[in-house]
């Protein structure tokens, strides 16, 4: 990852200086390397838990300079923080658990000044912690926060310019969207590599965050190593609207011989409670783990991370109705799909038939996909005489505001599940009828689409005779694309530049498209192809591939591999075992997405005994 610590490493003394970071022991102690991230290589790392409202970020720093000097690190938060001493136990500890569940060999890795502050600068914070000199502020100015940057460095003794239009940019930047809490930390270093005390910062934000955009106060290459702890897996699959995540920016990879496997998997409580018992006290019995990695420039990280959050919140309309004697011992609901809306009926029993019901949203923090809608039901009891039965309430809801996308719904009653299903909100329910919030476009049959990646930007637009147009990121296109069979398939696009990916619909079934420098899709003369560098062609479309494999769709990717488009899938099939009890199948299976001939498919064994 870049030459950098941190978010912003300035070395002040003969100039202004970008250092790489001196590895502490991956050259001197021989290790071999099991993963694509390190604990212990240079860069930027950082442990990172977050429960959905409270993060815990512990930052660890290798430093080196040619010399006696100082680094100033500014690192922009979404709120005010708690600032105190870690450990570098928590960051060993990290490294023996990715060793512990690594799938392949294990190998041997043991080896205060006076401040003043402006008009639109408060200082939060103030405390010198080992070898750093650690300064919070809140900023609600940019140029400002940079005057006082400035002088606060003259007040320490260090002469050296800071302020830039570049920095005052990026603090503006962050200050518009909310995230005005700065924390500044001078660091004392020497020519002797050496590791300095984490730092362990604590503060509420409402979505897992990590500051990177700051990083591009700097040039050249960088790597960045962060350990996520959340409540569940991590799924950077078609983030929602919301969320940030740099193009490059993945989830770390184990080496398994000739093949690889994300470093993501479960950790107890008790090995919570081995990295901080103050992150095992925030996540609870367990988590986790998931490795995340950048390596490229640092010019593209023009995204902070930002994960677990959906906007715009989706909105409910809820009616319960007059409340009847039952017969009934269960409570009972049906999901399903009414246009752009998820809509519910069902009733609750209850003790008497006199109740009436509320209900609230619930959406837990969007680390998986499909993310997940929790529909809670209350019931509260009038005060007035009621006859003494058993009683069921009935009620129906509508979820609306939702991107389309598939969603895991649950309703819930007394604190337990009545019904729960996957249900999917089709791109063609927002384009008909037109929506007056995303536009919506039709690609005339002559035109050409062009979607492409670079330097971290999306873009999309059309080539037609009257000239060329660049799309917005939230346009629905629908578009007429030529199968195998010669025929005319109606088909929506839908694009996420969170996730750097493109959605095609046909029938009502969605393949996603992963966007990157290397892989971008085109629409020629109604066919559709994905462009590596040559075109190669789409055949066949996505309802067509499920059709084949006979099985629901969990996850389905249109994607390039060894030289053409192949649909990647993974769903459930619905058999009966010898003929008899209904069984499910997990499903996962290759298909050439020119030609439909099924290339691979991964089966239990005991499938042979189904039909």
């Amino acid at each position: 990852m870049r030459r950098l610590l941190r978010v912003l490493l300035l070395v002040i003394s003969f100039g202004l200086v970008t250092v790489p970071l001196a590895p502490v022991a991956m050259a001197d102690r021989g290790m071999v390397p099991i993963s694509d991230v390190s604990v212990y290589g240079p860069g930027q790392k950082a442990i990172i838990s977050w429960d959905g409202k409270e993060e815990i970020m512990i930052l660890s720093t290798d430093v080196r300079a040619s010399g006696d000097s100082q680094i100033l690190e500014l690192l922009p938060l979404p709120s005010e923080p708690q600032i105190e001493k870690g450990d570098f136990a928590s960051f060993e500890q990290v490294d023996k658990l990715i060793q512990k569940h690594s799938p392949g060999p294990q190998w041997d890795r043991s080896g205060k000044v006076k401040l003043t502050q402006g008009e639109g600068v408060e200082i939060v914070f103030h405390e010198k912690i080992g070898a750093h000199d650690i300064t919070a502020v809140k900023a609600a100015d940019s140029a400002e926060l940079v005057q006082w940057a400035q002088g606060f460095l003259e007040r320490v003794g260090i002469g050296h310019k800071v302020s830039s239009s570049k920095l005052e940019s990026l603090v503006e930047d962050y200050i518009g969207r909310g995230i005005d809490y700065f924390v500044f930390d001078l660091i004392e270093v020497t020519s002797e590599p050496k590791s300095i005390e984490p730092i362990i910062y604590r503060f509420d934000t409402n979505s897992l965050y990590y500051p990177l955009k700051i990083s591009t106060l700097a040039e050249g290459w960088t790597d960045i190593n962060l350990f996520l702890l959340t409540p569940q897996p991590v799924d950077l699959h078609w983030l929602p609207q919301g969320n940030e995540l740099p193009q490059g920016m993945e989830i770390g990879k184990f080496y398994v011989g000739n093949t690889t496997q994300p470093i993501q998997f479960e950790v107890t409580q008790e090995e919570l409670a081995s990295i901080g018992e103050d992150i095992a006290g925030l996540l609870g019995e367990n988590a986790w783990l998931t490795a995340m990695s950048y390596h490229g420039d640092l010019s593209g990280l023009t995204k902070d991370l930002r994960i677990g959050g959906m906007s715009p919140a989706p909105k409910l309309a809820f009616d319960s109705y007059q409340g009847r004697c039952t017969s009934q011992q269960k409570s009972q609901a049906i999901i399903g799909v009414a246009g752009s809306k998820i809509v519910a009926y069902g009733m609750v029993v209850t003790s008497t038939p006199c109740h009436e019901l509320e209900a609230r949203l619930d959406i837990p923090p969007g680390f998986a996909y499909p993310p997940t809608i929790n529909l809670d039901i209350i019931a509260q009891e009038k005060p007035d005489f009621c006859v003494e039965c058993l009683g069921e309430v009935p009620f129906q809801a509508e979820i609306m505001g939702l991107a389309p996308g598939t969603y895991d719904v649950i309703i819930q009653y007394q604190n337990q599940a009545i019904s729960q299903e996957k249900v999917f909100l089709p791109i063609s329910s927002v384009f008909s009828p037109p929506s007056s919030i995303i536009p919506c476009v039709e690609l005339p049959t002559k035109a050409t689409l062009k979607l492409q990646a670079s330097g971290g930007e999306f873009t999309i637009y059309v080539e037609s005779e009257s000239g060329t147009e660049t799309l917005s990121l939230n346009a629905i296109v629908k578009a007429e694309l030529k199968g195998d069979d010669a025929k005319l398939y109606t088909s929506y696009l839908q694009f996420n530049e969170v996730g750097g990916e493109a959605m095609v619909e046909v029938n009502d079934v969605a393949a996603i498209v992963e966007i990157s420098p290397s892989c971008g899709m085109i629409i020629e003369d109604s066919q559709l192809f994905l462009d590596a560098g040559r075109l190669l062609l789409v055949g066949v479309m996505p309802d067509q591939v499920v059709s084949k494999l006979r099985a629901e769709p969990e996850y389905l990717e249109l994607k390039y591999v060894d030289g053409k488009t192949v649909y990647e899938f993974r769903g459930i099939s619905y058999q009966k075992l010898l003929g008899l009890v209904r069984v499910e199948i997990e499903v996962k299976a290759q298909v050439d997405a020119a030609t439909g001939e099924i290339i691979g498919q991964q089966l239990p064994w005991w499938t042979i005994f189904c039909w």
